[in-house]
């Protein structure tokens, strides 16, 4: 092969090396998603809908025709949503109204109701919309008919939340995480109760609920586990019911859990000035804890967490205050640059780096604000995942689909017990 030859050859490799090292790159970066998940369905999708194809034949009716057909509809199908194809939800309402919107975790986080499509059927009107899912999506969300909220009258499944009841839509390939359900066959832990007051003047004084698990009288160096916002979490996430299943199938080790009850205030403290808070947390009542319980003293076995706001606390407290805690788990995390600036200072210390450990969660269907440049929820959880990725710091990360609430929180609550305190 003469030089020149030789010479084009190793341009073109040149080439094609840049090539794939930028397609590289990019790949990465496409797979952050910084704006809220499509759920517009595409129209074969529609083509191939059952019930696209009814309401397209509605519509085409005189309007005096409508009612009798749409009755046989509703005899066959008294339940909304519809779902059909593993992929499609499709709702709808019924009766004397004139607006119906829907709202949920889907329209962009509660944040931006859509208007349902409406058909005139004489002296009342059927309302629908058609949105595309994953097959595995749960979701919640409420009607709002004539500007009065309400659950869905054809939808009986109702889940709880932090501000009242929610319709729930669940796609074929959601499965209830039955390791919430209560056992009556099981060693079951206690729960006891103690009032905590700070010397900090800014923390409000809280009740504070304790779980022992069973057999503690003759177990000692317990793991501990803090709970941000404990109250609710055992109320909508039937924490108690989980610790005992999981400890009784031998999937996590007997832990001590604090839940800690939250405070109207205690928002301010969870994102703009966390100092007070965490040093209450790590000063006054792990010492509190220790004095009264049989617990482990190693930071090792010790870990807090929380959702949202208190999800940030959680994983803040960690990277603030390694002496006291190295594990830490956030569902639907608020992002904020006081994160990234901790993560930056712990990873400079080695040993502290190795040592932490980190579980956290976000819905597809997560806010789309809130946080870190307001960017979405999802986006935001991302851009942690990545940069504790980059300085090597312990951590799972996972998406579902599914939105920002107690009813998505509590089926993965095992998830994050195992993480931490898996055997």
């Amino acid at each position: 092969m003469n030089a020149g030859k030789i010479y084009t050859l190793f341009v073109l490799c040149f080439l094609c090396s840049i090539i794939i090292l930028s397609t590289e790159g990019c790949k990465e970066e496409t797979s952050l998603h910084s704006g809220a998940a499509s759920t517009t369905p595409n129209r074969d999708q529609l083509n191939d809908s059952r019930f696209f194809q009814f309401v397209t034949r509605l519509t085409s009716l005189p309007v005096d025709s409508r009612k009798e057909y749409l009755h046989n509809f509703l005899e066959a199908n008294p339940e909304s949503p519809i779902i059909e194809k593993d992929s499609l939800a499709c709702f709808y309402f019924y009766g004397k109204a004139s607006s119906v919107l829907i709202n949920g975790d889907i329209q962009s986080g509660w944040s931006n109701p859509d208007s349902m499509d409406m058909i005139g059927c004489g002296d009342e009107n059927f309302f629908y919309k058609i949105y595309s899912l994953p097959s595995d999506t749960r979701i919640d969300y409420q009607l709002i008919v004539d500007g009065k909220t309400i659950t869905d009258p054809r939808n009986a499944t109702i889940t709880p939340s932090g501000f009242g009841y929610h319709s729930q839509c669940a796609m074929p390939f959601f499965i209830p995480n039955s390791i919430k359900d209560f056992r009556s066959n099981i060693g079951r832990g206690k729960v006891d109760s103690l009032f905590f007051k700070s010397k900090k003047t800014s923390v409000q004084q809280r009740m504070i609920k304790v779980y022992t698990p069973a057999g503690y009288e003759q177990t000692s160096n317990i793991p501990t586990l803090y709970v941000n916002d404990g109250y609710k979490a055992i109320e909508y996430c039937s924490y108690v019911n989980v610790l005992n299943n999981l400890i009784a199938d031998k999937k996590i080790a007997p832990v001590i859990v604090v839940f800690i009850q939250y405070q109207d205030n205690d928002e301010t403290f969870f994102i703009e000035k966390p100092e007070d808070y965490i040093t209450a947390i790590c000063d006054e009542l792990v010492p509190l804890i220790e004095t009264r319980y049989k617990t482990s003293s190693s930071p090792r076995n010790r870990a807090i967490s929380g959702i949202s706001a208190g999800a940030h606390i959680s994983i803040l407290t960690v990277l603030e205050r390694p002496d006291v805690f190295l594990n830490a788990a956030g569902q639907s995390t608020t992002i904020t640059t006081k994160l990234f600036d901790a993560i930056n200072k712990s990873s400079s210390n080695e040993s502290i780096r190795k040592s932490l450990r980190f579980y956290f969660d976000v819905g597809r269907f997560d806010l789309i604000s809130g946080g870190l440049d307001n960017y979405t929820f999802l986006y935001a959880n991302q851009l942690i995942d990545k940069e504790m990725t980059k300085v090597g710091i312990n951590h799972t990360f996972k998406i579902y689909n599914d939105g920002h609430q107690w009813a998505n929180w509590r089926e993965r609550v095992d998830k994050l017990l195992i993480y931490l305190f898996g055997i």
